[in-house]
């Protein structure tokens, strides 16, 4: 359940750069729930392909979904998909992640300069709102490499 009021125009732009078309959230089953004023909000669902021999999906699908909810986020705050990459990110593990559970992110861009962006968010279990994660970090703005927003020719 979403705690954010979507905004249709990045939450669109996200559902298709997220969606089918890339492999690798597709393989996860990732899904943007909410995108708007510099938060973001994504979830995974539990897939056994991916869990661990406890039953519980790896910390590493966590980590994944935490590093790309960070990146919606900071795409929210600057309003466009300039090329960003991952300078730090820090996962503190509250809690082990349950036997069977899903995962949620939500993530939000806390500021920013001319080339670095600063997040702070929290990883859920599916249905629950006590934290199993927080995560903070920093990324780079406009590195080398095609943007992906198409209209934006500057970062090219």
């Amino acid at each position: 359940m979403s705690h954010m009021k979507p905004q249709l125009d990045q939450a669109a732009m996200a559902k298709a750069f997220f969606g089918s078309q890339h492999p690798l959230f597709n393989a996860l089953g990732v899904d943007v729930v909410a995108v708007a004023n510099a938060k973001a909000e994504m979830v995974m669902p539990f897939s056994e392909a991916l869990a661990d021999g406890l039953g519980a999906l790896h910390r590493g699908t966590l980590v994944t979904l935490l590093d790309t909810t960070c990146g919606l986020a900071i795409f929210s705050a600057l309003r466009s998909l300039r090329p960003i990459a991952t300078i730090d990110l820090r996962v503190d593990y509250l809690r082990a992640i349950p036997a069977g559970s899903g995962l949620r992110a939500v993530v939000e861009c806390i500021g920013w300069t001319d080339s670095v962006a600063f997040v702070s968010g929290r990883a859920y279990a599916a249905g629950d709102e006590m934290p199993l994660a927080t995560v903070t970090g920093s990324f780079a703005i406009d590195t080398l490499g095609p943007a992906f927003d198409t209209t934006d020719r500057s970062a090219a």
